[in-house]
């Protein structure tokens, strides 16, 4: 796919929003599985300054910082930034830096990246997620176990969006969840 509309990311009554809900969605589930703690606050701003020739109706740009208890600060680039000519649309990177290196892991590159005390690091990765994600789901309907991930990580996430949304709306004011 070549534009985000081709999925109707770009209309609100079927997307719920535009790239910040795109962005979003796809790195607060993962947060909050790799920090093993809720999002305490969210702050965003947005914008739809790129694309602003297809008069879209939703946000284009964004940036979102969601704080942790424990300190941790989470920043999301969201943005639909690819060219037209583009082959394909998009892309999802998470990059942690830490104190003693940094991973960079892009579900899509089939890989994990980063640098630690001896330089960059690179470690194929092979599977097919969404494969995984639904033999997840048929294994766990058939032996009556709650899938994985749940719904309750499906309700954190659209909290962070919904945070985002309302933050972005108020001019980037910090946005608490409870």
């Amino acid at each position: 796919r070549n534009w985000p509309e081709a999925a109707r990311w770009s209309t609100p009554e079927l997307a719920g929003g535009g790239a910040l809900v795109d962005h979003v969605v796809h790195c607060a589930d993962l947060l909050d599985e790799l920090l093993g703690e809720r999002a305490q606050s969210v702050r965003a701003v947005s914008n739809s300054i790129l694309h602003a020739e297809r008069e879209l109706e939703v946000e284009t740009g964004g940036l979102v910082s969601i704080r942790y208890p424990s300190g941790v600060i989470a920043t999301i680039d969201c943005s639909w930034s690819w060219p037209m000519s583009s082959a394909t649309w998009g892309g999802l990177t998470l990059q942690v830096v830490a104190e003693r290196g940094t991973v960079t892991v892009s579900p899509f590159a089939k890989g994990v990246a980063g640098h630690d005390a001896h330089g960059e690091t690179w470690s194929p990765v092979g599977a097919d997620l969404d494969a995984l994600l639904l033999d997840e789901f048929v294994h766990a309907v058939r032996e009556g176990r709650q899938p994985q991930p749940d719904a309750g990580v499906g309700i954190r996430t659209v909290e962070i969006a919904t945070a985002a949304q309302a933050s972005a709306a108020r001019g980037g004011e910090v946005v608490t969840l409870a």
